[in-house]
């Protein structure tokens, strides 16, 4: 089978290299065909490997933040995972007589806002929410009715309101948001266009795929009228990142979501992998590949679903909801009427 161009990281380089590769064939089960994604689990070779690894490979790399999430998400017992869009944002499981996630899988630890605004594709985001023209044309109706009761007062705080509590701060005033690499094609663009113009895919594309940064109203000043009527000003916003962790595939986005190809090491991409995808047919990211050259170790093919079986064989494996801390920024004031 033809050689195929491949962007393998290897750490005792601390680079990515161009190299050759070649589809590994699997014996046996699948007679003489290249292997898919489950045959390859059984391949007969040296080097073996487990979605478990994944997390020490994650390390090798520098991606020590993907590393303690996935390490968390493997660790939490019984499993818990979302089966549609809305759980999946939401924190629901999919056992209905549970609901909402465990407590403990809203995470507001792990992820720093600092850590993520240290990547420069995300300071798009954060412009966007400094920019009250962009702020206004969110979702300000329910913003009304959230600020509404405390009208009577001259300012008010939410965070104060809310304990601190970001996840109750953004159910009641989050009004806002700033997509990043979200689609699968942004995904694909981000890592491939990262092994190609900055050295190599990053942390924060480990950790959280495509994200969002959110924005909540932080405080809010009211003027009595004198004719009547209240009308408020937000001055601050909280901003923030909420993301869902989960490996749940979107059926609309073509099959299970390709993650790369791991070994014990780290990562190969196969930049077919997603146009695959998208096309809906098997392609590249179904095969074990093996390098050519002296980093020539077999690479495994790692989509969503082999969390997903991973979970089913194990009661374990928890989706999450993670939160990062907060940053309060001033902005032009938002004004609006409250009470007539």
């Amino acid at each position: 089978m033809s050689a195929q161009e491949l962007f393998v990281y290897t750490p005792s380089a601390g680079e990515w290299r161009k190299q050759a590769g070649n589809v590994v064939t699997v014996s046996g089960e699948a007679e003489s065909n290249p292997g898919v994604a489950r045959d390859a689990r059984y391949l007969v070779t040296p080097d073996k490997f487990e979605i478990t690894d994944i997390p020490a490979a994650m390390s090798k790399m520098g991606w020590h933040v993907s590393a303690a999430l996935l390490r968390k998400w493997f660790a939490y017992a019984p499993k818990n995972q979302a089966l549609d869009g809305y759980q999946k944002s939401f924190g629901i499981s999919s056992d209905g007589r549970t609901g909402k996630y465990p407590d403990d899988r809203f995470d507001t630890q792990t992820i720093k806002l600092d850590w993520v605004l240290s990547f420069p594709r995300s300071h798009t985001g954060l412009r966007k929410l400094q920019d009250s023209k962009y702020l206004y044309s969110g979702n300000l109706a329910s913003i009304y009715s959230a600020i509404s009761p405390y009208s009577g007062r001259r300012v008010i705080d939410t965070l104060d309101l809310t304990g601190g509590n970001i996840q109750e701060l953004h159910n009641k005033f989050q009004f806002q948001l700033a997509r990043i690499d979200t689609s699968a094609m942004q995904k694909a663009e981000q890592f491939f266009g990262a092994a190609l113009h900055h050295g190599k895919p990053d942390d924060l594309a480990g950790a959280l795929g495509g994200f969002a940064l959110y924005a909540a109203v932080a405080e809010v000043r009211f003027q009595q009228r004198l004719l009547g009527g209240v009308d408020a000003e937000i001055t601050k916003v909280a901003i923030y990142v909420k993301n869902p962790y989960s490996y749940f595939d979107n059926p609309k986005e073509g099959g299970s979501q390709y993650l790369g190809h791991w070994n014990k090491d780290g990562i190969c991409l196969v930049p077919e992998g997603y146009i695959a995808q998208q096309a809906n047919w098997g392609g590249w990211s179904q095969y074990a590949i093996k390098p050519e050259g002296p980093y020539g170790r077999t690479f495994w093919p790692v989509h969503n679903r082999d969390f997903r079986r991973w979970q089913d064989a194990h009661n374990a494996g928890g989706d999450m909801i993670l939160f990062s801390d907060y940053r309060i920024i001033n902005i032009n004031p938002i004004s609006f009427r409250v009470r007539r």
